[in-house]
């Protein structure tokens, strides 16, 4: 007579060892899913964030503009901000390659990756005197893959027409 030894099966074995590939494999999909997940949006919100500081920056670099001395449509504003440089020194905003610079009077990157730079200023007779000045500045660009950033700055103080 044969004793029953205590133990498990072959058969028994290989259903456990299929049972938990299956639960390893969905395992698996769902720790990839949460991952792309995860990266994704922490990569929308750097790319959002860098945007909306390189906005601020520019917003407050010509909130304080005291006098433009060029400006090219969707390319540069140079002005003069004598509360960032009391010296008076010319400072530019520029749109070059796909980067948007802030010269001061070294270039340095306010944001990269720019698809599109637009750039404009509305004249308008804004102190009743008989030259129009700047009555405000709009600033956008589109980040490749994002929507659209963009802003309205109204200059603090009478800027005059940098084009007579």
């Amino acid at each position: 007579m044969r004793k029953r030894e205590d133990g498990f099966t072959l058969i028994e074995i290989v259903v456990t060892l299929v049972l938990v590939g299956i639960l390893s494999v969905f395992a698996g999909l769902f720790m990839t899913t949460f991952l792309n997940g995860y990266f994704m949006v922490k990569n929308n919100s750097d790319t959002a964030m860098k945007a909306q500081m390189a906005l601020d920056r520019i917003s407050i670099e010509l909130r304080d503009v005291g006098a433009l001395s060029a400006l090219t449509d969707n390319s540069l504003i140079t002005y003069k901000n004598t509360r960032m440089d009391p010296l008076g020194a010319d400072r530019t905003i520029k749109f070059v390659g796909s980067n948007i610079y802030l010269s001061t009077p070294t270039d340095n990157i306010l944001i990269d990756h720019v698809e599109a730079f637009q750039l404009s200023a509305a004249l308008n007779n804004v102190y009743n005197s008989a030259a129009n000045d700047v009555a405000y500045i709009d600033i956008g660009f589109t980040v490749t893959g994002y929507n659209p950033f963009s802003t309205r700055i109204f200059p603090r103080t009478r800027v005059p027409n940098p084009y007579p």
